[in-house]
């Protein structure tokens, strides 16, 4: 099942539920927005970090050379023990030249510490979808966790030393319960 991700306007239109609002289209670190809205304990749990097979839609593009096996870490960001957002970075070989090299090494730090922190590092126009219950990246971001019910998400691609990596983020159920204010 495609995902059609679509700019920030039209995203606007198609929200059903505005509780997500903020979070969705929020354009610093979303790790840091969400340690400043939600109450209780912030923890981030690393599903897996490895060199592994990219989506179609992620090696399209990235541009990735048919043969390449990305490295991808997964991670969620909790509150309480609670799944917030499911994190998908997709990095490839040619990224992690250089001081890069870091970023296969992160454990539970916060992607968005390294790169929020980098001056040279940039973000392109972020791209919004609901994610369907059947696509993979639905499959993927709710993995034991019984959520049958369609997700929001976010993509863009982050440029540092010039060069790609793309993060995806899906907003879990929980998320709507996550507000200080």
């Amino acid at each position: 099942m495609k995902i059609h991700w679509q700019n920030e306007e039209a995203a606007r239109l198609n929200l059903d539920d505005k509780r997500v609002h903020d979070f969705l289209f929020q354009k610093g670190s979303l790790t840091r927005f969400i340690q400043q809205h939600c109450k209780g304990v912030f923890n981030i749990e690393l599903i897996t970090e490895s060199w592994t097979q990219a989506m179609p839609e992620e090696t399209q593009l990235l541009s990735l050379p048919d043969n390449e096996t990305p490295f991808i870490r997964e991670s969620r960001l909790k509150c309480d023990n609670q799944a917030l957002v499911y994190a998908r970075t997709v990095i490839p070989k040619k990224t992690l030249a250089g001081k890069n090299q870091k970023l296969t090494k992160l454990g539970t730090t916060p992607l968005g510490d390294v790169l929020f922190n980098d001056e040279t590092t940039y973000r392109t126009d972020m791209c919004y979808a609901k994610i369907h219950v059947g696509c993979q990246l639905h499959s993927e971001a709710t993995k034991e966790l019984n959520i049958t019910s369609e997700l929001w998400g976010r993509q863009s691609l982050f440029y540092t030393e010039q060069q790609p990596l793309l993060i995806t983020e899906i907003f879990l159920p929980a998320i709507l319960q996550c507000n200080k204010n």
